[in-house]
């Protein structure tokens, strides 16, 4: 069974990055992708592979083909053990982590993940109470597949940014907010 099959089509291609600004420099100027909105200073709560911690995070979204690009800078490193922390200690300044799906029944998905033969590492849960599930498999190497809870505020607010970044013309490629 496909992936595609048990979760609906990609929504998202997540990458790590050092630095937001200059990642999302990067993918404006080298890749004429954008604009980036987002947030910095997130807080969210972690479960990952058994250990409890927050998660100070700075992340930027853009979009390309109705695909959502997530650059995730973590400014909490060495602070907790997540999804994300592991990157740091690599010299790249940025890679890519994860594909995600949204999932308007998470816990049915997960479901379904588990049968399918992906392993469970952990999650992050917004304060709103989002959950963000991360899985791997030994045959993708370096790879998650992270399962996203989307309500439909949230499903609302990624196509109409969706849709504004098909019509962007390169002005105010920067749209952050800063908790």
């Amino acid at each position: 069974m496909f992936a595609d099959t048990l979760f609906g089509p990609v929504k998202q291609w997540g990458y790590l990055v050092k630095h937001l600004d200059q990642a999302m420099d990067c993918w404006i100027h080298q890749f004429g992708i954008g604009p980036f909105w987002g947030f910095r200073n997130v807080t969210l709560k972690s479960n990952y592979q058994g250990v409890e911690s927050d998660v100070v995070l700075d992340v930027g979204f853009a979009y390309q083909n109705g695909v959502q690009i997530e650059l995730i800078h973590q400014t909490n490193v060495g602070d907790a053990l997540t999804p994300y922390s592991a990157f740091y200690q690599s010299t790249e300044p940025q890679m890519f982590q994860q594909l995600a799906y949204h999932c308007p029944d998470v816990d049915a998905a997960r479901t379904c993940a588990v049968a399918a033969g992906l392993n469970e590492l952990g999650y992050v849960e917004s304060d709103m109470g989002s959950r963000y599930y991360y899985f791997d498999s030994p045959a993708m190497q370096g790879m998650v597949v992270e399962l996203m809870e989307i309500d439909q505020m949230t499903a609302d607010a990624f196509e109409m940014c969706a849709k504004e970044a098909e019509q962007w013309d390169g002005e105010d490629p920067y749209r952050l907010i800063s908790f």
